[in-house]
């Protein structure tokens, strides 16, 4: 595992159809392999922006998976989110919006299609956002998502951070 730095791949899933993660996780578990941490999933409330795609009643969970991943990989996350959101669109319309991004043991990264002036560009068409960073507890960026910021993920966040750690110490020992 030299010359790269290892994080763990974590999706944010966005749909009215909580019902559907299950065929999500087991599509995205293809490319990240199990799921190994799943959020609440939370009323998705702070913002109308995919409601004329995706309908009203929106909510979110974060899940994690146990495969580690080179964090330089991530363009390829987004483009794998939305093949899998492309299989589950119902004439032409998404049902689930696919946040992938990773989580190591100092930030939560998302990774976007959209260009932001604090978003760093990882690949043509692809940014990275910091959203979180830990500091003796997770510390929401100024623009972060308000999900984000007022901490109700926190602690699913924290149990992946925690699982990520655990797997970088095992993979160090001789």
């Amino acid at each position: 595992m030299q010359n790269h730095t290892y994080v763990k791949p974590v999706v944010g899933v966005l749909s009215p159809r909580p019902d559907i993660l299950g065929a999500v996780l087991d599509a995205l578990a293809q490319r990240f392999g199990p799921a190994d941490c799943t959020s609440e999933w939370r009323a998705f409330d702070h913002t109308r922006y995919y409601e004329n795609e995706m309908g009203a009643g929106l909510m979110r969970c974060f899940v994690s998976f146990a495969k580690l991943v080179p964090a330089e990989d991530a363009a390829e996350f987004k483009r794998f989110a939305m093949e899998v959101e492309a299989r589950f669109s119902d004439e032409g319309r998404r049902i689930v919006n696919i946040d992938p991004g990773y989580v190591d043991s100092c930030k939560l990264v998302l990774i976007s299609g959209k260009h932001g002036g604090h978003k760093i560009p990882v690949a043509p068409g692809v940014f990275a956002d910091l959203l979180l960073w830990y500091d003796k507890g997770w510390k929401a960026m100024p623009w972060a998502f308000p999900d984000f910021r007022d901490g109700g993920h926190f602690p699913a966040f924290t149990k992946m951070r925690n699982l990520y750690k655990a797997q970088i110490r095992a993979l160090s020992v001789p």
